[in-house]
C-alpha cells in the first residue's frame, strides 16, 4: 500500500505557495520548502477550508 499520494496543482498556484515559502523563511532565518507550507495547510487548516466551502455554499443557495 502507498503511504503518500500526489497533488496536482496549477504551475501558478504552486509559484504562490513557493512564494510565501520563501518569505517565512527569510523571516525566519531557515529555508522552507512549498511542501512544508502545503503540510501546514492541511494539518492546521483543514477544517476552516471546510467551514469556507460550507458557507459558499449556504450563501449560493440563499441567493
Amino acid at each position: 500500500m502507498k503511504t503518500t499520494a500526489s497533488f496536482n496543482i496549477k504551475l501558478e498556484k504552486k509559484l504562490k505557495v513557493e512564494r510565501l515559502a520563501m518569505e517565512v523563511g527569510m523571516k525566519i532565518g531557515r529555508p522552507v520548502k512549498w511542501t512544508e507550507v502545503m503540510n501546514v495547510l492541511v494539518d492546521q487548516f483543514a477544517k476552516d477550508a471546510i467551514a469556507y466551502i460550507e458557507h459558499t455554499e449556504k450563501e449560493k443557495q440563499t441567493a
